[in-house]
């Protein structure tokens, strides 16, 4: 079994032997668009309007405007394109996936008092976010490989050891040092990885009516986090006729299992019949995580095995969200519609790792996520037209890049749409969403490779098209 810090070991490393690590707790810190398909049609602008199960995971009190009992469920696709640019040199990769929206149930207490108008009991599995995604990108004409770089930043012997192994490296007993036939020459790379994966929020909820004026609401969450990631890294050494001459294949596969809770509470206040308040506050997550990693190279022979599992704490930030809402009409008139605005709050600076047995690995990997990232602004707009039984949505969300200083970028703004049907005891809803964005991904740096070369830009775009049943009764 290898002796490591599973955490910086990884081959797929973005700028340092830190940076992976802060990337996993960006992961499991920053929510995507995802839910009922009506959230998604709207952008997920409900904080103020409520009346949608999913406002269990966003704005809890808007799960106080039931006045009967409800059961719904959402399912659709989920599709993830990726377009790298390594140095001029383009890829372009996809994955496709099923995607579950939500599932829940609400039910509804009519109490004998005039100021009380409802009591909500809810229990809903809401998903927050999905990891699919495939990236494929190549490198040509390099100066330096990989394994100049590993041997001439002195890796940890655990860490050389299946290249030892498999014959890619060679001690040199006299100096007591690596060496390699790929410390000279030129190199070609490509690496592709996928990831699959979600979180999911299980929640319970307690919500309230007060006078048709203010709506309060609270749910326990309990998110549940799976990530699975898998990669090659394959190098080949050219002659100077730019024949290949040697190669070696590098394979990693990552699985992260979170298991967190969280509170959130919140409240609408309706002054008047058109317009309505929101305000929620989403204490940090805490996740209990256990990490795995498996590696191997392969070059004259294949060398490879599991890492030690390694498991730690992981805090995310404290989320803040203010919403407002105008509603004009109701069920009963033929038209009626309503535009919302939804604001979140959230630093990413102050997501946390503790690792119970390694102080000074946790000191060192907070002080770099307080360095690396900032507080970001959500803004979210929804607007939807009735027209009898039918339902016209719309919407826009733009997330601020939690990175400080453009070291990378996590930020993207989504497009969306939807449509509805809805009768007294049944609805159906199709919600879809367009989400861009932009990432970039480095390579280990090297002396003598330009450090434009070491960057890969990526383009991604992502899909949700979701459909959502309920029933009231």
């Amino acid at each position: 079994m290898k002796k490591i810090f599973l955490l910086a070991a990884s081959l797929f490393l973005v700028g340092s032997l830190s940076a992976q690590t802060i990337t996993d707790a960006l992961g499991f810190s920053q929510m995507g668009l995802n839910g009922s398909s009506n959230y998604i049609s709207r952008a997920g602008a409900i904080g103020a309007l409520g009346g949608d199960l999913t406002a269990a995971s966003y704005n809890p009190a808007g799960l106080g405007l039931f006045n009967s009992n409800e059961l719904s469920m959402s399912t659709g696709y989920y599709g993830s394109f990726t377009d790298a640019n390594a140095n001029g040199l383009l890829s372009s990769d996809n994955r496709s996936n099923f995607n579950l929206g939500h599932i829940g149930g609400l039910v509804f207490f009519k109490p004998n008092s005039s100021d009380i108008k409802g009591f909500q009991f809810t229990f809903t599995l809401n998903r927050l976010k999905s990891f699919g995604n495939r990236t494929i990108f190549q490198r040509k004409g390099l100066n330096d490989s990989y394994i100049s770089h590993i041997i001439d930043n002195g890796y940890d012997d655990a860490y050389m050891r299946d290249f030892y192994e498999s014959y890619a490296v060679d001690i040199d007993t006299v100096n007591n040092v690596y060496t390699s036939v790929f410390q000279s020459g030129k190199f070609n790379q490509l690496r592709s990885f996928t990831e699959s994966g979600f979180i999911n929020e299980f929640s319970m909820s307690f919500s309230t009516n007060i006078r048709n004026f203010v709506y309060l609401g609270a749910t326990l969450g309990i998110p549940i986090g799976s990530y699975h990631s898998s990669g090659s890294f394959m190098e080949e050494r050219l002659d100077v006729m730019n024949n290949t001459t040697d190669r070696y294949i590098y394979d990693e596969v990552k699985d992260i299992y979170a298991t967190g809770v969280n509170l959130k509470i919140g409240t609408i206040i309706r002054p008047v019949n058109w317009f309505r308040i929101g305000l929620a506050i989403h204490t940090p997550t805490y996740y209990s995580i256990e990490d795995n990693l498996y590696s191997d190279v392969s070059y004259q022979k294949t060398s490879g095995g599991d890492w030690d599992p390694v498991t730690y704490n992981l805090q995310t930030p404290f989320r803040f969200l203010g919403s407002a809402a105008l509603v004009l009409g109701d069920n009963k008139t033929n038209i009626a519609g309503s535009l919302s605005a939804d604001y979140e709050y959230a630093d990413y600076s102050n997501m946390k790792y503790r690792l119970s047995k390694n102080i000074m690995a946790e000191s060192d990997i907070n002080t770099i996520i307080k360095d690396y990232f900032r507080p970001t602004n959500t803004l979210r707009f929804g607007g939807e037209v009735k027209m009898g039984t039918m339902a016209f949505r719309a919407g826009y969300c733009i997330m601020d890049n939690p990175y400080s200083d453009n070291r990378n970028d996590a930020g993207a703004s989504s497009i969306t749409a939807g449509i509805g049907y809805r009768t007294n005891n049944y609805y159906l809803d199709l919600g879809y969403a367009f989400t861009a964005g932009k990432s970039k991904f480095y390579e280990y740096e090297s002396s003598s490779t330009p450090q434009d070369n070491n960057l890969i830009n990526l383009d991604y775009t992502r899909h949700i098209a979701q459909l959502t049943f309920g029933a009231r009764f």
